[in-house]
């Protein structure tokens, strides 16, 4: 009796084992097996002479990252963090009040803290931003491009008091707020950063939603805001919120629950916005979703080219009701030749504000450099990037490590296409290259430093 009881309790056992897998073989392609993480799942590995002694280690990870219904008990375990104890199963994912979410990943500025004034910029580091956005300025100016920076304000700024009460505010004086005071006080940029506009906007129109309570993003009226505030900047006024239309539309997941890996059922809210104008807004993609081009006919005959981040989404079909033309960019494909590839009028900069300290590397140069190897030699080419029908005065100068002076490569002088230097594979140094608007050398337009 004992033995046949043994041996069903194995066999139940082994039901338990083998079931998932087994179900999993007939109704896998039927349920979700996303990848949510931010990361690559483990590849299966092949059992070879060389690596029996890791192949364990290697298929355990393979089969963790594979395991039947992974997702699925996933969500299971995280919704029980979630619904029944409050619990954030994601270290980069806060919960806030009144079911509110918030990104806090360090890797990305950390947003929560940014908005608590936890850091400032340095002065090197203001100074440096300054610089490289006065070089872009002088660049496009002199194309006749208007140039504009919009800063789109972190969600954790607008809903600051939907975070949880252990975050304390460390200083009322943001780094976005001291980044663009400098910016006003230092330089001519034209700067939008429209904070108050939005604080406004949610005080005056409580019951709507201006940022996504699951995703780190505003939604379409919150952009609307945003689009309203850079509109009146280049001198064009759109209605208020008491002038169009709002649609609400509920959903249940965004980038903050796909992360923690759970829905929760209607709680987010985003609009359909319409009645903006009476003109028809056509829209097109390509570069897989990283462009969108717009077309008004009727709207503003400026052209607008906007580098962009993934806060333009919302923001691009509202701005894109007010002009003709308007091609938005990711910032992980722009290239400067687009700008005048475009025939552009107005170049917009927009990032959201966790991400401003990528402004400290941001160029749009009149040239472009780049060295390869080709054997035992090195080829510097430096192009112009500027339409052809305008002439750049170039100025070339080298200087090898160990040397304390630079030599002149190539004197004042009007250069349409690029220029080839060829030095020993082995010769380190750097190469500065300074651009003049004309030929009497009296203002500097652009200067370019290279290392090779």
């Amino acid at each position: 009796m004992k033995k046949c009881k043994a041996v069903i309790w194995i066999i139940l056992f082994l039901i338990m084992i083998a079931s998932p897998v087994c179900t999993y073989f007939f109704m896998g392609q039927y349920v979700d097996s996303q990848n949510y993480e931010k990361r690559d799942a483990a590849s299966k590995p092949i059992l070879t002479m060389e690596n029996y002694e890791t192949f364990p280690e290697a298929y355990e990870a393979y089969y963790n990252d594979n395991i039947p219904f992974r997702n699925q008990l996933i969500r299971f375990n995280n919704s029980i963090d979630y619904f029944l104890f409050s619990q954030s199963s994601n270290e980069d994912v806060v919960i806030g009040k009144d079911d509110w979410l918030f990104f806090c990943s360090s890797t990305e500025g950390n947003p929560v803290e940014q908005s608590l004034g936890y850091w400032s910029f340095t002065e090197d580091e203001l100074e440096k931003i300054a610089d490289n956005l006065m070089d872009a300025k002088r660049v496009l100016e002199s194309q006749g491009i208007e140039f504009v920076l919009f800063l789109a304000p972190n969600k954790e700024t607008i809903y600051r008091d939907k975070l949880p009460d252990y975050y304390k505010v460390q200083n009322e004086y943001t780094s976005t707020e001291q980044l663009v005071d400098y910016l006003k006080e230092k330089t001519d940029i034209r700067v939008i950063y429209p904070k108050q506009d939005l604080l406004d906007a949610r005080e005056e129109n409580p019951d709507i939603t201006l940022y996504h309570k699951l995703d780190t993003h505003w939604n379409h009226a919150g952009a609307y805001v945003g689009a309203r505030s850079l509109a009146k900047e280049l001198e064009i006024e759109m209605p208020s919120f008491a002038d169009i239309f709002l649609e609400p539309v509920v959903s249940s997941s965004g980038d903050l629950t796909n992360m923690l890996n759970i829905t929760i059922k209607n709680g987010d809210i985003d609009y359909d916005i319409s009645g903006i104008n009476t003109l028809k807004t056509e829209k097109t993609e390509s570069e897989e979703g990283a462009v969108f081009s717009y077309h008004t006919p009727g709207g503003d005959s400026r052209r607008v080219f906007v580098c962009r981040d993934s806060y333009a989404e919302a923001l691009a079909p509202n701005l894109a009701t007010q002009f003709k033309d308007s091609t938005w960019v990711h910032a992980k494909i722009f290239k400067p030749q687009q700008i005048f590839d475009y025939n552009t009028d107005i170049f917009i900069l927009e990032a959201v504000e966790r991400r401003e300290r990528e402004l400290e590397s941001f160029r749009v140069s009149s040239v472009s450099c780049s060295v390869e190897n080709e054997g035992e030699r090195k080829k510097i080419s430096i192009a112009p990037e500027l339409p052809k029908d305008n002439l750049q005065y170039v100025s070339i100068f080298k200087k090898r490590n160990g040397e304390k002076a630079f030599e002149t490569i190539q004197a004042l002088k009007a250069v349409e296409s690029p220029v080839v230097l060829d030095v020993p594979v082995d010769e380190t140094g750097e190469i500065c290259i300074r651009v003049f608007k004309d030929k009497s050398s009296s203002e500097t337009l652009d200067e370019v430093s290279i290392k090779y």
